[in-house]
């Protein structure tokens, strides 16, 4: 999936769990979904993320750090979640939890194109690749159908935005 598709992805659920919080928080675990939907492809230096974090990115694809692998796989969002149970401060908490959320966000958003995530469930089935649909009904990164699918998930998200989490009452208006 493409940067856009792994935000448009996260966006929607995200929206609807961050309902509950404080604007503050609500604010804070929206921007770190974002991050995190876009943070497993720092494994690849020509990804978004890669090119603006290149100091990251490049030394994993040194180290061989393969696309799709560690930052891919299941227990990076739950090390994430681990890491998040013994912090006490609210924010940090919350910056945490976002970012986990979008860390898996961006993982189902891959398991729905062609390429899936090969190891998801490491250690186990470290040779089998992942999707969420059969191969048929998957599609490829940057296609006419993740296209749509994202402008799709804009259109439920503002009316997300709009209806549901009443705009005017998140910006105290």
């Amino acid at each position: 999936m493409t940067a856009k598709g792994h935000i448009a992805l996260a966006t929607t659920p995200a929206l609807i769990i961050a309902d509950g919080l404080k604007s503050k928080l609500y604010i804070l675990f929206l921007g770190f979904v974002f991050i995190g939907a876009l943070l497993p492809d720092i494994d690849e230096p020509k990804s978004f993320i890669g090119k603006r974090l290149g100091f990251l990115s490049i030394p994993l694809k040194l180290l061989g750090i393969e696309h799709r692998t560690f930052t891919h796989y299941l227990i990076f969002p739950f090390i994430l979640l681990l890491i998040a149970s013994f912090i006490t401060n609210s924010y940090i908490q919350i910056a945490i939890l976002g970012l986990s959320f979008g860390v898996l966000m961006h993982d189902v958003g891959d398991m729905l194109t062609k390429g899936g995530i090969k190891g998801f469930l490491y250690p186990f089935y470290r040779d089998k690749t992942f999707r969420l649909l059969p191969k048929k009904m998957t599609f490829y990164t940057n296609s006419i159908i993740e296209h749509i699918i994202i402008f799709i998930l804009i259109l439920i998200d503002i009316f997300i935005v709009i209806k549901v989490l009443n705009i005017y009452e998140l910006l105290n208006i």
